[in-house]
This record gives C-alpha cells, structure tokens and sequence, in this order.
C-alpha cells in the first residue's frame, strides 16, 4: 500500500529531468538564421563592430581594418528588422528593412550554416571602391585604405578623406548598405597647413645634413672645396645661418628648397704637413627632388 506514492514520485521526477534535458537542449541549441540575422543587425545599429563580424562567415577579412573604420562611422543603420527567411538547406535569406541616413532602405541578408551554427553570409557587408585624383589612399575613421580597389566595409554611413590627413583636403560621405558596391571619388586639394608640415620635414633632414661630420654629407646639396686647401680631411662643421625655402611644384610631383646660407669649417692637415681649418660658406644651398602622397604620409626624397 505504500509503494503508490514512490512510483509517483519517481515517476514526476522522470518528467522533471525530461523536461530539465529539453530546456537545456534548446538553450544550448545554436540560434536560428532569423536570431542570427536579427543579433547581426542589432549590433550594427549599435556600433558593435566585433559583434557584427564575429556573425560574418569570412576568414579572409581583416577585422581591425573593418572596426577602425566603423568606429568613425557618421551614421549607423536604425529601425532594423527582418520580415521574413526562407531556409534551403544550408542556407538561408533574410529580407530585411532598415534606416540608413534618413533614407529607408531593404534588401536581402544571405546566411549560411557553418560548423558553429548560421552566420552571415560576407555579402552581408558591402564595399566602396574609392578614386583619388591625388595620392593613392584614403582614410575612413582611423583606417587608412589604398584607392581603386573595393574596400569591405560593415554596413554604415562613412565620412572618406583624402589622405595624407592634414596635407590634403576634400572629403566625401557615402552610404554602405548591406550587399552594395557604393563607389566615392576624391578630388583633394593642399591643406592650408601643408607646406608648414613639409617644411618641417625638410628642417628635420637640414639637421641630419649639418650634424659634425668627417665628410661632406650625401645627397645634401652640399659642396666643400676642402681639398683645395687640405691633403685630408679630418672634420666637418656646419652653422646654417638661413635654412632654405620650401616651395612645391604646381604639378605637385617636386619640390625645391632654395635660398639657404650655409657656413662649412673643414679641418685637417695641409699639405705641408701642419694642422688647418679653413671656412667656406655658401649663399645658395637648396635642395630639390620628388615628393608623393603615399598611404597617409607626404614623402619628399632628396635628389
């Protein structure tokens, strides 16, 4: 008579634990496409750019590149929302509407089935491919990117400068969608503030080329005559009393730096034998040679 409410206990605690092993089941279930591409979307519009790419089935982008240009994104996508999937194996298609720069927008979030569980598709990014009438990159954010080649970007409103930052100027802003191949063409112009720049990189090189020397510098613009009053040479010293002027070349492929005054003191042994020091001084040192914008540097290189 009293084995009845034994089996009965036993019995809900079979169902408990049954239904404790479905609970956990589906907790520990990976998410469906839909969860998926709704958590992708949610990052976005949150600016949750390692979120976002840890959903993106892709080895092959560099996810540093991709969160330091989103981090500068103007604008992120909002009122995000999936209407609908349609499964096919292994695959799966997301219709999406969304908000992107007061412009409403939808499309298609392709996802795909993967070994961790559904991801989404790379096309789910989008890409910019940016031309430049001068210079060969351009920065979004802190990113800085080569021109003509399509850049992979989460979906986001972009601000595209012309690089090197601060010697160019001129700036486009343009919308990536997800899945669009958006396209921004630069057309920089000199910064305010860019010959002061480079002219600093000319006073920097000045400095190396009249540091104490035992031969007269390289690729300097310098010429001592020392040998017409020395056997050997011994030392260099320089005193720059006007360090020269720089200009660029319209084209902008060149510059020169002009109008320097330069004093040279040589010491040695003459060639009687006995120890000299003679100065020279020179009223037109310059410096000249080619200059590019390359990646966000401005390059000047001495002839």
């Amino acid at each position: 008579m009293k084995r009845g409410p034994l089996i009965a206990v036993v019995a809900a605690g079979v169902v408990l634990l049954a239904v404790a092993g479905l609970v956990l089941w589906l907790l520990q279930r990976p998410p469906g496409p839909q969860a998926v591409a709704e958590d992708y979307l949610r990052a976005l519009a949150g600016g949750d750019a390692e979120t976002a790419l840890d959903l993106v089935a892709s080895d092959s982008l560099d996810p540093s590149m991709i969160e330091a240009a989103f981090a500068g994104a103007t604008a992120t996508i909002s009122d995000a929302e999936v209407t609908g999937v349609i499964e096919d194996g292994e695959t799966a298609t997301a219709s999406i509407t969304y908000t992107l720069d007061s412009t409403s927008g939808s499309g298609e979030l392709m996802l795909q089935q993967t070994p961790t569980g559904w991801k989404v598709a790379p096309d789910g990014l989008g890409t910019v491919t940016i031309t430049s009438a001068l210079g060969d990159a351009a920065a979004i954010g802190t990113a800085v990117f080569g021109v003509n080649e399509p850049v992979v970007l989460l979906p986001a409103l972009y601000q595209i400068d012309a690089a090197p930052v601060g010697i160019l100027t001129g700036a486009l802003t343009v919308a990536v969608a997800p899945g669009s191949a958006a396209t921004a063409a630069l057309q920089p112009q000199l910064s305010d503030t860019a010959l002061e720049t480079a002219s600093a990189q000319v006073q920097a090189y000045v400095d190396a080329c009249t540091a104490p020397a035992d031969a007269v510098p390289e690729n300097c613009g310098i010429r001592v005559p020392w040998a017409a009053d020395l056997a050997t040479l011994t030392s260099l010293s320089f005193r720059v009393e006007t360090a020269p002027t720089l200009a660029f070349a319209e084209d902008l492929s060149s510059f020169a730096a002009t109008g320097g005054v330069l004093v040279a003191t040589a010491s040695g042994t003459t060639r009687d034998g006995s120890a000299g020091t003679f100065t020279y001084r020179t009223d037109d040192w310059s410096l000249r040679g080619g200059m590019a914008f390359t990646g966000n540097q401005l390059v000047l290189s001495v002839d």
